[in-house]
């Protein structure tokens, strides 16, 4: 609940205040929402968006009584309105304080880079869970997890949900006990002001490479990288990978916010050159999983108690980085080494390197990866651990958002790839035949076969249909979401796992 009076010493507070209504000071606010739906009586509203002033009639009707606006909102109505020069943060400080304050409860991750988000989430979720004893919640590309019941689980539709969203779930976590939150936090996270006045108890920094620049995102990569690195002003301690480009860039700025007792740098294992606190070297690796070696290299790490050899159930050095970096955070959080091993043991991300052998249309790869890093990553590990006549990809990119990727993936699919079947991922607004002639583009090399279907079902079931028996199909993109966004529309969609698993089936049974 929030009072009249409430509302106007917060907003004061943080300078975000034009003017305030003439409002009865006790009056009590019983529900917040941002969406004209979900309104019930005694509800303050925030506008935010494309919100028309003639929806407010009908949300009035169900129980609006006073709104949060920008200052240039004009509508019709005498509605009592705050206006404010930032509604989006004005959204966040009223909602944290609605939902009062749960994050001060919760031991808070956030974790950021251009990849690994999502897997380097669900590895400190499963590490926290053996330290905690399940008590900690997720907020993740994927899904968000409040506690440990069917009902606690929700898909998610943002990286970062809206400032609401994300403090109501945080004080359902509270309620239902959890101690711990593990949180993705995008760059539009910050620029949209989705965790403002947030601060984390530790921020994992991954990497950074171009993406996400486009009309509806970061006009330029240097915008994408500033609000990348709104995370270490917003950590109390900070976990770098020292491998990352823009290494100079990114120490330069956390050093600024963080003292060197709260910096933890980690990357890869180098006699001659090492940089890092925290080290990590491959001992052994297949397509399963692998074996590596933690190493603490200066006195500051040996802190930290976790130095020695670590099995991960997922392939890829890329991800023994991202482990690395999680067992640290989760360590300065409280979790102990035996928790950060058997998490790293067991965890398993759904459409992440999920991976099934056919008999005579070779092994199929379904993964999320969306961009030149993660492309080419993963094309590059493919080529490493597999036995490959033919590499195969199918992909796409989506619309009206990270328009800068469309030639990245093109570029890995030049550096790393076969036969490349070119198709819709969540086209939205703009024509899929439009995006994949911007990824043809940058594929030049005469040894790439390039196919173009785009509907997306019928691009896989030609891929795997024309693969050999020691050929490697990767689903790249989509992983296992459950719809195609076209013209605005959550069109539904089989996913990329279940659509191989009937194909495979179809052809071979």
């Amino acid at each position: 609940m929030l009072t009249a009076e409430q509302i106007t010493n917060i907003l004061e507070s943080e300078y975000l205040l034009e003017t305030e209504p003439s409002i009865d000071e006790k009056t009590e606010f019983t529900h917040i929402s941002y969406n004209s739906n979900d309104v019930r009586p005694n509800t303050l509203l925030f506008i935010k968006g494309h919100f028309k002033p003639e929806y407010l009639d009908e949300a009035i009707a169900k129980g609006v009584t006073a709104i949060v606006a920008l200052d240039s909102f004009v509508h019709a109505t005498s509605l009592p309105t705050w206006s404010v020069n930032d509604n989006l943060a004005a959204m966040s400080v009223l909602s944290m304080a609605f939902y009062d304050y749960p994050q001060n409860k919760l031991a808070l991750i956030g974790i950021t880079g251009t990849k690994g988000k999502t897997s380097s989430a669900y590895m400190a979720y499963e590490i926290l869970k053996v330290a905690t004893g399940n008590k900690v919640a997720l907020s993740s590309t994927l899904m968000s997890i409040t506690g440990p019941k069917p009902e606690n689980q929700r898909r998610a539709h943002l990286t970062t949900p809206e400032s609401l969203d994300l403090f109501m779930w945080m004080r359902e976590a509270v309620d239902n006990g959890m101690t711990h939150m593990v949180m993705e936090v995008s760059s539009q996270a910050f620029k949209m002001e989705r965790v403002y006045g947030l601060r984390y108890n530790v921020g994992i920094f991954l990497n950074i490479s171009p993406d996400h620049v486009g009309e509806n995102e970061h006009p330029t990569f240097q915008d994408y990288i500033e609000h990348k690195m709104m995370l270490f002003d917003h950590s109390e301690q900070i976990v770098l990978n020292t491998d990352s480009q823009h290494f100079s860039e990114l120490i330069e700025h956390a050093a600024a916010a963080v003292p060197r007792d709260g910096l933890w740098l980690y990357g890869q294992y180098d006699e001659e050159d090492n940089r890092a606190d925290v080290s990590f070297e491959t001992v052994a690796a297949n397509l399963q999983g692998s074996k590596f070696m933690v190493r603490e290299e200066n006195q500051q790490a040996g802190r930290l108690r976790i130095g020695g050899q670590y099995t991960l159930d997922i392939p890829g050095d890329f991800n023994e980085s991202n482990a690395t970096a999680v067992a640290i955070a989760t360590r300065l959080v409280g979790a102990d080494t035996e928790a950060i091993k058997e998490g790293l043991a067991v965890v398993q991300i759904p459409g992440r390197m999920q991976m099934m052998t056919s008999k005579m249309h070779g092994t199929i790869y379904v993964d999320y990866a969306h961009n030149y890093a993660s492309i080419s990553a993963l094309l590059q590990f493919v080529r490493k651990n597999e036995t490959v006549d033919q590499l195969r990809i199918v992909v796409g990119a989506p619309g009206n958002k990270g328009v800068s990727r469309r030639p990245g993936i093109g570029q890995a699919i030049n550096e790393g790839a076969d036969v490349a079947y070119l198709t819709a991922d969540d086209p939205q607004y703009e024509d899929p035949a439009a995006i994949a002639d911007e990824i043809q583009a940058q594929i030049t090399a005469d040894t790439v076969v390039v196919k173009r279907e785009m509907d997306r079902t019928k691009a896989i079931e030609q891929a795997i249909r024309e693969a050999g028996p020691n050929d490697v199909v990767v689903l790249a993109a989509k992983g296992l979401d459950e719809y195609q966004k076209i013209n605005g529309i959550d069109t539904p969609y089989e996913n990329d796992w279940v659509v191989a698993q009937r194909v495979v089936a179809e052809l071979e049974n």
